[in-house]
């Protein structure tokens, strides 16, 4: 019959054990030898006395090995230092296979359980952007992500940027475009993203003062 090991009674936390071991009867050793050699004899108190020394250390070193072994588990594996952040893998997978549609589908469940996601919004509009008759579709989900209370300033930036390009190209609105730019320059003065967008309304109101 089989008799159960250290390692399978413990797993991975076996090592540790075994290493707290080790230290112990390390300590054990040069104590009593120190002791030992400083009494020029040997007695049970200093048998004893390198013995809990031996113990102490021990049970220290597991101690802490189990605690570090604890925060690495909460931190790395539960996610408590980041919340987890959903990359999409499945849909992109779907979309590596020429399967769109099916990834669209995807997405859209995803979007219509969660009211407050960004990227699902913004990956599906790039999906929906790359035909123009899903442009619509697209700067709708870019305006939803828009509106998300505490949306990243520089997803803001980015998903704006996105709208634009459909309102200037497919949906061939370059009056919401120019709207949508002094909301960039209003939200965010004195940036790279304000500068930008002060020079793509030059130029869409030079474009409208070509077409009078």
């Amino acid at each position: 019959m089989y008799k159960p090991t250290l390692f399978d009674r413990h797993g991975a936390a076996a090592v540790d054990r075994v290493r707290a071991a080790t230290y112990g009867v390390m300590v054990f050793g040069l104590v009593f030898g120190v002791l030992a050699l400083a009494g020029g004899k040997v007695s049970l108190w200093t048998f004893l006395f390198a013995a809990l020394a031996a113990v102490a250390t021990g049970a220290l070193g597991l101690g802490l090995a189990t605690a570090a072994g604890a925060t690495w588990k909460t931190l790395m594996v539960n996610g408590a230092s980041t919340p987890y952040e959903n990359q999409y893998s499945y849909q992109q997978s779907l979309v590596m296979q020429g399967k769109v549609n099916e990834a669209l589908a995807s997405y859209e469940d995803i979007i219509a359980a969660s009211p407050n996601a960004i990227e699902p919004r913004v990956l599906a509009a790039e999906l929906y952007a790359k035909d123009d008759t899903g442009a619509r579709r697209a700067a709708e989900l870019l305006r939803e992500a828009q509106a998300v209370k505490g949306i990243p300033s520089g997803r803001d930036v980015y998903v704006t940027n996105r709208l634009v390009d459909l309102l200037i190209g497919p949906l061939r609105d370059p009056g919401r475009a120019a709207v949508e730019l002094r909301r960039l320059m209003v939200r965010y003065p004195g940036s790279a993203a304000a500068a930008h967008a002060r020079e793509a309304l030059g130029r869409i109101k030079e474009g409208l003062h070509s077409e009078y």
